[in-house]
């Protein structure tokens, strides 16, 4: 499915971008497609609020579920979706796919996190050995090695939903801002549980509040966990993601490019943000052969790093522990995930009650295999006869933009040329490869 919901997230990105309501239920089993008036709300002003003056009454009228933190026009798709991906998985595990397969796969990963009985029976020894490892740290330079080892490529600059990273740092591989014919490592701030820095600094009372509440939340995973002076603990995790926060980049900073387009090679790391053991880090990412990137956010890495080497031994070895919990706590036992979902979903996000844990099985799977159970979807659910109708679409439109081009009376023949050449050179990908 991941390939497909590619597709979707383009789908809804241009509804989002138009904020009209281009699919309406308006009478039991009654669909009605293009753009609804009946959902327009009259009374805003389209140049104060074009979003509600077009959604505003189906806004009014809808009820979101208990399970969900908001809907849109894609919401029945999706649930659709849901339910077929659902009855493809137990498909697949009463076919008892061969060892080692995709599709075994598939299966093994699905049955073994709908077994909560043997989840709660393990406990916490998925993830035992990494705690121990953490723990284990005895000094900054083996503090170094362990963040590296977070070090994920979790981030999307092109993206601005995905810029958030709890690890100290995101990693982004894409183009170079200089050189386009090459990918380069670009390295993002991180450090943060809550999504952005505001969350930590605002003085408004509803931020305030959510931070009593989230060291309420740390405080109880770690007691759950097993581990003492929980509170003391949770409130040191506070204050140093507090101060992580002090060193970053708001939203809007990050939008400007001509501040992101930072050069560093890996001798410029110890000398431009020293503090961290740059050489470990680089290490235990894996990484320690490259050797030139991209630094998003130089002044987020200059604190980050100053503040690895202020800030106490034990808190960071606290807060690498309460990170790897919470990012697992949703296949861990009941109790912690009940607890994540209560900060996560409930305080957090308005959900009033955690999605039935079948479809939870299902994003699980879409997220950790979606390769390999798409396949299976599309042989299913998408025909060669509904690509080859969305590929002819695609086509059309590219010769459109070819006859746009060729109309342009601003453009001049040579750039012409090359508008034409880039166009020529465009794939676009329908659903899944054709290899």
């Amino acid at each position: 499915m991941t390939l497909l919901t590619k597709f979707s997230e383009l789908a809804v990105a241009c509804v989002a971008l138009c904020g009209i309501s281009m699919l309406a239920q308006n009478a039991p089993g009654q669909e009605v497609h293009g753009i609804d008036v009946a959902h327009m709300d009259r009374s805003a002003k389209p140049g104060d609020n074009f979003y509600e003056y077009a959604n505003g009454e189906w806004i009014k009228r809808t009820e979101i579920p208990p399970d969900r933190a908001g809907v849109d026009v894609f919401s029945k798709l999706e649930d659709l979706s849901n339910k077929r991906m659902a009855d493809l998985i137990a498909e697949i595990a009463r076919s008892n796919p061969p060892a080692g397969s995709g599709l075994r796969k598939v299966a093994d990963l699905y049955n073994s996190y709908m077994d909560e009985a043997a989840i709660d029976a393990k406990g916490l020894a998925p993830i035992r050995p990494r705690l121990e490892a953490m723990a284990a740290i005895r000094n900054k330079k083996e503090l170094a090695h362990a963040l590296g080892e977070t070090l994920r490529s979790d981030v999307d600059a092109l993206n601005n939903t995905n810029y958030h990273t709890p690890n100290l740092f995101g990693l982004w591989v894409a183009p170079g801002f200089n050189d386009s014919e090459h990918y380069t490592p670009y390295l993002m701030q991180g450090g943060l549980q809550l999504p952005d820095r505001e969350y930590y600094l605002s003085d408004s009372e509803h931020m305030r509040n959510l931070r009593a509440e989230y060291r309420t939340h740390v405080s109880t995973i770690l007691k759950l966990a097993g581990f003492s002076d929980a509170d003391a603990r949770a409130a040191r995790i506070l204050e140093l993601e507090h101060a992580i926060a002090q060193t970053h980049r708001t939203l809007a900073e990050n939008e400007d490019i001509h501040k992101a387009n930072n050069t560093w090679t890996r001798a410029d790391f110890p000398t431009k943000a020293p503090g961290l053991d740059w050489d470990a880090y680089f290490s235990g990412a894996g990484i320690s052969q490259v050797g030139r990137f991209i630094v998003w956010q130089p002044e987020a890495f200059q604190g980050e790093s100053a503040l690895v080497a202020s800030s106490p031994l034990e808190t960071w070895k606290d807060w690498l522990a309460f990170h790897v919990i919470e990012a697992n706590a949703f296949v861990l036992p009941k109790a912690l995930a009940q607890e994540r979902f209560a900060f996560f979903g409930k305080t957090l996000s308005g959900a009033e009650q955690e999605r039935p844990r079948w479809q939870r099985g299902v994003f699980l799977v879409d997220g950790l295999l979606g390769d390999a159970v798409g396949q299976v979807y599309a042989r299913r659910y998408f025909s060669p006869e509904a690509k080859a109708q969305a590929q002819a679409m695609v086509a059309n439109l590219i010769t459109a933009f070819h006859k746009r081009i060729e109309s342009l009376s601003w453009m001049d023949p040579s750039t012409k040329a090359e508008a034409e050449a880039k166009l020529s050179s465009l794939y676009v990908g329908v659903g899944y490869p054709e290899t």
